[in-house]
């Protein structure tokens, strides 16, 4: 079992959902799955991994167990060329990169402590011109990236990652007559707009004029709304867009358990401000908030519903809490019959009162009553 200790992370997150993250507390069965998971961690954010160094158990040396081992960026350290600039060849990949992770095993839990952090990346100024220049010619961000790696011989020698290129774009898109997919959406809702009046648009902009989120609901989706109000579902787990801008969408079921959309948007960021507008338009437009709303585990969400949803009950995913369980309860000796229990009591209950005693009877069984996880459910 492996559990691990953060002191320092990165600033921006965005884009990769919480168990993505190395956050204090987490586990894994196996040294290997902690790599898989740093390893994976890197990728999304920019930067390659290698193993520095590990140390065995040197009282077991017919086992080989491994005591710690520390992970760093191919980017750490720094180092000087002695060749002179005219006849070096090969670039200095070198940035003095601090992301590494250390994992030392606890005797006494059979555990793991992982350190780790990484410091932010920016954009050359030569990288943002070749954005802004494809994006302006409809080149797709991840060709961009691709293009900026091969010109420095692959994307290790990058500092900063395609996500950060689809930041950058979305950080700086603009409402302007030379913005073509703005435009055309523009049109579209226009059109959408003189073939039925019911449909409906909300577009918002920045004091600078740049975009910052779009919310539109045909008259299908309000005439839904009608009939399947009493609780939504609002996510952005969908595809982004080109511009790296999530998808967002509001959901309910019909009468035939199928599910019903109420809406959908597009925003520039997953913040609270971004969702307030989101939320508000969409109260303008079906006029009647509905009785409970749905959602992921999202701190932005949830700051942006208890100000403009405030008499709207508030729940989570069930979907996102199930698979949660590995990430937040796989250190625990028997998670297995944990896990077989918890999915029986969540999914097969016949009603509260029933999940209510069960429940008590699952914290009582595997002692979780100081799982604050759980606890926060």
């Amino acid at each position: 079992m492996m559990s691990w200790e953060l002191r320092h992370e990165l600033s921006d997150h965005s884009g990769l959902r919480e168990e993505e993250i190395p956050v204090i507390g987490m586990s894994f069965d196996s040294l290997p799955l902690a790599q898989e998971f740093y390893t994976n961690y890197a990728k999304k954010l920019g930067f390659v991994t290698k193993v520095r160094n590990t140390n065995f158990d040197k009282t077991r040396k017919d086992a080989k167990i491994p005591i710690n081992q520390s992970l760093h960026c191919t980017r750490e350290g720094y180092r000087e060329s002695r060749v002179k600039a005219a006849t070096r060849s090969n670039r200095i990949t070198a940035t003095r990169c601090k992301a590494r992770m250390y994992v030392m095993l606890d005797r006494e839990k059979e555990s793991e402590k992982v350190i780790h952090y990484h410091e932010y990346r920016e954009l050359t100024m030569h990288a943002k011109c070749v954005i802004t220049d494809n994006d302006e010619a409809g080149i797709r961000p991840n060709k961009t990236y691709l293009a900026l790696a091969n010109e420095v011989g692959g994307s290790s020698n990058l500092s900063f990652s395609e996500k950060d290129v689809r930041n950058y774009i979305a950080s700086n898109l603009r409402c302007s007559d030379d913005n073509a997919d703005f435009n055309g959406m523009m049109n579209y809702f226009v059109r959408m707009k003189e073939i039925n009046p019911n449909f409906f648009y909300a577009i918002d902009v920045d004091d600078a004029n740049k975009f910052r989120s779009a919310l539109w609901v045909d008259a299908r989706c309000r005439a839904s709304y009608e009939y399947y109000r009493d609780v939504v579902s609002f996510d952005t787990i969908y595809r982004r867009n080109r511009h790296g801008l999530p998808f967002a969408s509001f959901v309910s079921v019909n009468h035939h358990g199928k599910s019903t959309l109420l809406g959908y948007a597009l925003l520039v960021s997953e913040e609270i401000l971004s969702f307030e507008l989101v939320f508000t338009q969409w109260v303008r437009c079906v006029g009647i908030v509905p009785k409970g709303i749905i959602i992921d585990q999202c701190k932005a969400m949830t700051g942006a519903i208890r100000k403009v949803l405030p008499d709207t009950i508030h729940r989570w995913c069930i979907w996102h809490i199930m698979k949660k369980t590995q990430f937040k309860l796989g250190g625990y000796a028997r998670y297995g019959e944990l896990s077989a229990m918890m999915n029986h009591i969540v999914y097969n209950s016949p009603s509260s009162e029933s999940f209510e005693v069960h429940w008590a009877g699952f914290i009582k069984e595997f002692e979780l009553g100081q799982n604050r996880w759980l606890a926060s459910l």
